[in-house]
């Protein structure tokens, strides 16, 4: 046999060993558990960012006065719907 389809054969085995601890570990629902979790927690602090968000002040204003007249706030267009 040569050495390159001993190396070969190794490699192989190796790949098919990951291959199939990966599979085992994923079809646990702890791991899916986990992953989410650890998502969550990283992406946390951007959504936290644009949810916190304020409006710039002249928005703001014309909200509450829209708010005052008794209309509704459209927040996509930033203006005042009736």
């Amino acid at each position: 046999m040569s050495e390159g389809l001993i190396v070969s054969a190794l490699v192989v085995a190796v790949l098919l060993g990951v291959g199939s601890a990966a599979f085992l570990v994923m079809r646990s629902p702890a791991f899916w558990g986990d992953v989410g979790k650890e998502l969550f927690s990283k992406a946390w602090p951007q959504i936290w960012a644009v949810l916190s968000k304020r409006m710039d002040p002249e928005a703001e204003a014309r909200w509450r006065e829209c708010e005052r007249r008794g209309g509704r706030w459209d927040h996509r267009r930033k203006r005042c719907d009736r």
